[in-house]
């Protein structure tokens, strides 16, 4: 039996980097992927390799729309009658020296891709969840959004900023899922990937297989912060 055969996951983000990577595995694992990307050629690509291990849908919408949680819910519900994961992963990054570099724009422009879509997706989505099995939701944070990163790094602030709200929201929806959905976030490490840039020390396959071990942690452990299967601090 594969670890997460006949498991109903959503990823955002599914067409690159940490969410193509964490794809391959949970399908090579048996489970059933509904995959989201922006960028359409991307999304094709990725679709003919993650269509080879198993039941891959994907689906084209980009997160900057404030219509994209409700038509991914749609989607979804057609597709399943249940959820047992969702993955929020899609994220943006733009990197500048500090407020000032970035100007007032970027903060508005990133504000509802980074936090209020994987809100919105949670808000829509918890009643399938709730009929999964053993349901969970994984915020895709990062080290750069802590808050002892806050403290000392001035550099990319709304990206820090958008991460470390991402963070509160994981603990808050935690609370009130408590018992029906586990709730954590996922720092994946930094990667080389198109936000972690050409320098970081770790590829993308790292970040599928922290996030393969965060979807395997007991369903009991929620609310918190972790490096794959390492708490850490938000």
């Amino acid at each position: 039996m594969k670890p997460f055969q006949g498991k109903r996951i959503v990823i955002t983000g599914a067409s690159r980097g940490v969410g193509f990577e964490s794809a391959k595995l949970f399908l090579a694992a048996g489970a059933e992927v509904f995959g989201t990307g922006r960028d359409r050629d991307r999304l094709d690509r990725a679709t003919v390799e993650l269509a080879k291990l198993g039941r891959f849908t994907p689906f084209l919408v980009d997160f900057d729309d404030p219509t994209a949680p409700a038509a991914v819910t749609e989607v979804v519900a057609k597709t399943w009658s249940a959820l047992d994961f969702l993955l929020n992963n899609a994220a943006v990054q733009t990197y500048k020296q500090d407020w000032y570099d970035e100007g007032l724009a970027i903060l508005n422009e990133q504000w509802r891709c980074n936090v209020f879509a994987p809100h919105e997706l949670i808000f829509r989505l918890v009643p399938m969840l709730e009929r999964g099995i053993e349901p969970r939701i994984v915020n895709v944070g990062s080290g750069a959004g802590n808050r002892q990163a806050l403290q000392t790094q001035p550099d990319m602030p709304t990206y820090r900023l958008t991460k470390y709200a991402l963070g509160g929201m994981t603990m808050l929806w935690a609370a009130q899922l408590k018992g029906k959905v586990a709730v954590n976030a996922l720092d994946p490490g930094w990667l080389r990937t198109d936000l972690g840039g050409p320098n970081a020390p770790g590829v993308p396959a790292d970040g599928g297989q922290r996030m393969v071990e965060i979807c395997s942690l007991p369903w009991t452990e929620t609310g918190k912060f972790w490096y794959g299967n390492q708490e850490i601090s938000f």
